[in-house]
C-alpha cells in the first residue's frame, strides 16, 4: 500500500511493519494494568506507537495498555530536585563536621553531638539532623535499632510527676579473682533516672543491709517518705519481715513489688544494672572489694553527668534538681531561632540567584540588539 512504501525504510522486511522492538522482548507480556513498567520499556513503547502510523487507541489495545496511561507516560517529566527551606547553613553544617572529627568529641554519638552544639552555642538542630549529617559525610557509625518487646505497664507509672516520688532497687553480683561474690545493691529515682546510692557487700547482704541503705539514701535526699514509693522484685532482702516494718512502719513508705519472674516490670534499674556490668570502661577482673566499690562510684558519677535519652538528653543531676523542663524548652527556642535564621538565608540565596539569572538575561538581550 501507499502507506507501506513511504514506510519501507522504517520496515524490516517491506511489509510495512516499523523496526522496533516487540512487546515481550522488552519483558512486558499480558496486560499492563497494576504494573510497573521500567522508564526504559516505557520509552521503547511510546517509540513504538509513535512510529507505527496507526492511532493511539488501536496501538493501545493492540498493547493492553489503557490510553490513560499511555498519556501520562507522554506527560512525564524528571522531578526537580528541590532544597529544604529548613536547611542546615554551611557554617552550621562544617561547625558539626568539626566537632565531630576533634579528639575531644570523637566518641559521642549523634544525640551527644547535639547537646554539645546547645551547650556551647556553636550550632542549634535535633539529633536526626546530627546524624543525617554525619552519614551524608561518612562520619556515623553503623546503627541497628534495638527490637523492643511489648512491655506490661505497671501501675506505678503514674505516679511518675516529680523526682523524689517512685524509687526502686534491685541487687547484682560481681566476682572478685579469688571467686568471693560481691553483692552491689543500687538505688534509683525513677523519674529523674538518678542514680542515688548503691551499697556493696562482701558474700551476701541481708535484710539489716538494706534498712540501712535505705535510712542513709532517705536521710541525704531529706525527702516526704510518705509520698515515697518503693518499687523492687520478690528477692528475700526486698520483701523481709524487717525490711517491711521499717520502710511501711518506721519510714511509711508505700512497698510495691514486681511479679516472680518479671524483670519487664521494673526495667529502669534492670537497664541501669546492665550498664555497670557491661560498660566499656568496666575493668576486666577486680583483685579487692575496693575495687569494685572504686568502679561503682566511678560509674555512679559518669551516670549522673551524662545526657540520658529518657529525658530528653538531660543529665539526671539536672533533671532531679528540677532544671529538665527548662533545658528542654531552652533547646527548643535554640531550634526555633536557627530555623528563622536559615529561612532568611534561604531567601536570600534564592533572591541573590535570581539577581543573577535576571542579569544575564538582560546581557543577552542587549547583545542581540547590539547585533540587530
Amino acid at each position: 500500500s501507499r502507506a507501506c512504501s513511504q514506510r519501507k525504510s522504517a520496515c524490516r522486511d517491506g511489509t510495512g511493519v516499523p523496526d522496533t522492538q516487540k512487546k515481550s522482548e522488552l519483558g512486558i507480556t499480558g496486560i499492563m494494568k497494576g504494573r510497573k513498567i521500567e522508564k526504559t520499556a516505557r520509552e521503547a513503547l511510546l517509540k513504538a506507537i509513535e512510529e507505527s502510523g496507526a492511532s493511539i487507541k488501536a496501538c493501545c489495545e493492540i498493547l493492553l495498555l489503557s490510553e490513560r496511561r499511555y498519556y501520562h507516560w507522554k506527560r512525564w517529566q524528571e522531578p526537580v530536585k528541590r532544597v529544604a527551606c529548613n536547611k542546615l547553613m554551611p557554617e552550621e553544617t562544617a561547625a558539626i563536621l568539626e566537632t565531630a572529627r576533634s579528639e575531644e568529641q570523637a566518641d559521642l554519638r549523634a544525640a551527644g553531638l547535639m547537646v554539645h552544639g546547645h551547650e556551647t552555642n556553636k550550632y542549634y538542630c535535633s539529633q536526626s539532623t546530627v546524624q543525617k549529617t554525619l552519614k551524608a559525610h561518612a562520619l556515623a557509625s553503623p546503627y541497628e535499632p534495638r527490637k523492643r518487646s511489648s512491655l506490661k505497664k505497671p501501675e506505678i507509672r503514674d505516679l511518675l510527676t516529680a523526682p523524689n516520688k517512685v524509687y526502686c532497687y534491685d541487687a547484682t553480683d560481681f566476682y572478685l579473682t579469688s571467686g568471693l561474690t560481691v553483692p552491689v545493691v543500687p538505688i534509683m529515682d525513677i523519674f529523674s533516672r538518678k542514680n542515688l546510692n548503691s551499697g556493696v557487700y562482701l558474700r551476701t547482704f541481708r535484710q539489716k543491709d538494706v534498712k540501712a541503705l535505705w535510712d542513709e539514701t532517705l536521710f541525704n535526699e531529706g525527702v516526704n517518705a510518705e509520698e515515697l514509693t518503693i518499687l523492687s522484685d520478690n528477692g528475700g532482702q526486698m520483701k523481709g519481715r524487717l525490711t517491711r516494718e521499717h520502710l511501711s512502719g518506721e519510714w511509711q513508705v508505700s512497698l510495691v513489688h514486681s511479679r516472680p519472674h518479671t524483670p519487664d516490670d521494673n526495667p529502669w534499674i534492670e537497664a541501669f544494672i546492665k550498664g555497670l556490668k557491661y560498660h566499656p570502661a568496666r575493668p576486666e577482673s577486680f583483685e579487692t572489694v575496693q575495687d569494685v566499690v572504686d568502679w561503682v562510684n566511678w560509674y555512679q558519677k559518669g551516670y549522673n553527668n551524662h545526657p540520658h535519652s529518657a529525658l530528653g538528653y538531660v543529665r539526671p543531676n539536672e533533671e532531679h534538681r528540677g532544671l529538665g523542663k527548662a533545658i528542654r524548652q531552652q533547646r527548643k527556642d535554640n531550634l526555633k531561632l536557627a530555623r528563622k535564621e536559615r529561612l532568611a538565608y534561604y531567601y536570600e540565596c534564592k533572591a541573590r540567584v535570581r539577581e543573577q539569572e535576571s542579569g544575564a538575561r538582560l546581557e543577552v538581550v542587549h547583545n542581540s540588539f547590539a547585533f540587530c
